[in-house]
């Protein structure tokens, strides 16, 4: 679909770009609300059990911590996974991906993510291999909007967009795709971000 189609006005916008979204899909209502509602319960019910925390300090509950404790969510999660994964392999045209890690996600007021890649950071001026050089391909699905702040931005691009329950983003995970969350001014910011790599040696064991 033609990047002119897809825009929003400021009202019901779901992103605004002054440039086209090359290699950024941008997809409605991947999830239903009743699959959001769930994955928002899962990460309210678990997230506590997780040692891992994001850059704000907050828990982040990965495919392995809910395994461990409910294994049929576990399977369901890593279900949407694969269908993420397929989403970006077709609207892409990437070779055979596969999944890397899962996570539930939430943001508080006052949080945010400054502009990063997921498999680089710069050095001296230049870009490197980062803690993850593996991940090749980024999932963002977005789980509620009950919240104000926290848009997903790609500022090289000047891309901005919207979350909403349902909505899916895919891009490469490369400096060329750097992107930020300001601060979530009100509410929590559920989200369900996926890597993919296409080294089968990295691969999320399930």
């Amino acid at each position: 679909m033609p990047c002119e189609k897809r825009r929003r006005d400021m009202n019901h916008n779901i992103y605004v770009a002054k440039k086209p979204l090359s290699r950024i899909l941008v997809s409605e209502n991947t999830l239903s609300l009743k699959e959001c509602t769930f994955l928002i319960e899962l990460y309210d019910r678990y997230a506590e059990l997780s040692t891992q925390r994001d850059y704000s300090g907050r828990p982040l509950l990965h495919y392995y911590t809910l395994r461990d404790v409910d294994t049929e969510s576990a399977t369901w999660v890593y279900g949407i996974s694969l269908r993420c994964k397929e989403k970006i392999e077709v609207e892409l045209c990437t070779p055979e991906l596969i999944v890397e890690s899962v996570f539930l996600a939430c943001l508080w007021p006052g949080d945010s993510h400054i502009p990063h890649a997921d498999n680089e950071r710069k050095e001296d001026g230049r870009w490197v291999p980062n803690h993850t050089p593996q991940r090749d391909y980024t999932a963002l699905v977005y789980l509620n909007d009950n919240f104000t702040g926290g848009e997903l931005v790609f500022p090289d691009r000047d891309v901005v967009i919207i979350p909403k329950p349902g909505l899916f983003v895919g891009f490469p995970s490369n400096h060329r795709f750097v992107h930020a969350v300001p601060n979530v001014l009100s509410g929590k910011r559920y989200s369900l971000p996926v890597w993919f790599t296409m080294n089968s040696e990295k691969a999320m064991q399930v």
